[in-house]
């Protein structure tokens, strides 16, 4: 008597079946909708840093000359040493820099909630991540 062949047919790879295509998509899109609004603003920072080639700040390193591309969230006029200095912190959705103008009291186009490209060398001051005097060049915003 011949015995059936009890051993299994090998597993292969295929593409996921419709259903878990649609369960993933169900997922992120659940995912999504139940996200406060400031998470969904830092992923949509993140992927325009990444689009537009600028490193994320959270992978910068100090003294290290650095593309960065985000959102200003606050901007100041705080002297510094006597001499007049804009301060404005810079934000990407990974982290937060401070960017100094030194010199200058106002500067047209660099307000909170303004998109902004900076391209300097970043350094660590007592424990904050700051650039000095960034070449900047100010990012379109949906109104413009």
């Amino acid at each position: 008597m011949v015995e059936p062949d009890t051993e299994a047919p090998p597993k292969t790879r295929s593409a996921p079946p419709a259903a878990d295509r649609r369960a993933g998509f169900l997922r992120r899109l659940i995912n999504r909708l139940a996200s406060e609004a400031s998470e969904l603003d830092d992923a949509d920072l993140q992927a325009e840093t990444s689009a537009q080639g600028a490193t994320p700040i959270a992978s910068c390193r100090n003294r290290e000359a650095v593309c960065i591309l985000g959102t200003l969230r606050t901007v100041t006029f705080q002297p510094r040493a006597g001499v007049p200095a804009l301060q404005a912190e810079l934000w990407d959705g990974t982290g937060a820099v401070t960017v100094v103008f030194l010199g200058r009291r106002a500067i047209p186009g660099i307000t909170p909630g303004r998109a902004i490209k900076v391209r300097g060398r970043i350094t660590a001051l007592g424990g904050q991540r700051v650039i000095y005097n960034p070449i900047y060049e100010l990012r379109p915003t949906p109104t413009d």
